[in-house]
C-alpha cells in the first residue's frame, strides 16, 4: 500500500483523480489524503508516500482567486472574527493587495506551514516523494516523474509507469477547480515588495529553501 497526499490549493483534486484513474477501481493498494499533514508519523514511517506540493506564493495566489468564488460551506460561513462576514465575503471586500495579505495570513498560512513541517521534519527515511505541481506543466516531464514514482514505490506497490503516465496526461486535460488556465506563475504579476517582506515575516526564513523553490 502507498499513501497519495496533497494540501489545499496544491492540485489536490487533480492528484486524487489521477490516481483514481490509474487504479480504476476500489483497491487497498493506496490511501488518498488531501490533508496530508493529518497523517500520523507512524503512517509515514511505515508507508511509501507520493505527495504533490506547489510554490508557496502560488498557493497564496490560487487561494485569493478560489476563495472569492467557491461554494464550499466553510468559506461561506459567517465568522465573528471577521465581523460576521464569511471568509469569502471578507476577501471579496478587500482591494487586491490586501486580498493577498489576508490569504497569506489565513488559509494559505496553514497550508504553507503544513508543507514546510512535513518536508523538514516528517520525511522519515525519505519515505515521502514530493512532486511539484509546476513540473506537470510540460508533458515531457510526465514520463520522468512517473518513473521516479515507480522507483520510489517499488518496495510497496508495483507501479506501471507507462499506465501512470497515461493517467497523468488524460487527467491533466480536465479542469478541477483550476483558477489559472495558463501553465505559468501568476504571483510575478501581483506580488509587490511589501508582499514579499510580509511573507518573510510570517514564515520561517528557510521556507522557500525547504520547499525547493530557491537554490541551496
Amino acid at each position: 500500500m502507498i499513501i497519495i497526499g496533497s494540501y489545499h490549493k496544491t492540485g489536490s483534486v487533480l492528484f486524487s483523480n489521477i490516481w483514481h484513474d490509474y487504479f480504476n477501481q476500489k483497491t487497498k493498494d493506496y490511501m488518498d489524503y488531501n490533508h496530508f499533514d493529518c497523517t500520523t508519523n507512524d503512517m509515514i514511517k511505515n508507508t511509501k508516500c507520493v505527495v504533490i506540493i506547489r510554490h508557496p506564493y502560488e498557493i497564496i495566489m490560487s487561494g485569493v482567486r478560489y476563495h472569492q468564488i467557491t461554494s464550499e460551506k466553510w468559506c461561506n460561513k459567517k465568522r465573528k472574527d471577521l465581523n460576521d462576514l464569511s471568509y469569502k465575503q471578507n476577501i471579496q471586500n478587500l482591494n487586491f493587495d490586501d486580498k493577498i495579505i489576508f490569504e497569506m495570513e489565513n488559509c494559505a498560512y496553514e497550508t504553507i506551514n503544513a508543507i514546510y513541517n512535513d518536508m523538514k521534519n516528517r520525511n522519515f527515511n525519505n519515505n515521502i516523494l514530493f512532486i511539484k505541481l509546476e513540473n506537470l506543466y510540460e508533458k515531457k516531464n510526465i514520463p520522468i516523474i512517473c518513473k521516479k514514482i515507480k522507483e520510489h514505490c517499488k518496495s510497496s506497490v508495483n507501479i506501471d509507469s507507462d499506465k501512470l503516465t497515461n493517467s497523468f496526461l488524460k487527467t491533466l486535460n480536465k479542469c478541477f477547480h483550476r483558477t489559472n488556465k495558463n501553465n505559468s506563475y501568476t504571483f510575478n504579476e501581483y506580488f509587490k515588495e511589501h508582499h514579499i517582506n510580509h511573507f518573510k515575516k510570517l514564515f520561517p526564513k528557510d521556507t522557500l529553501k525547504i520547499l525547493g523553490y530557491v537554490d541551496e
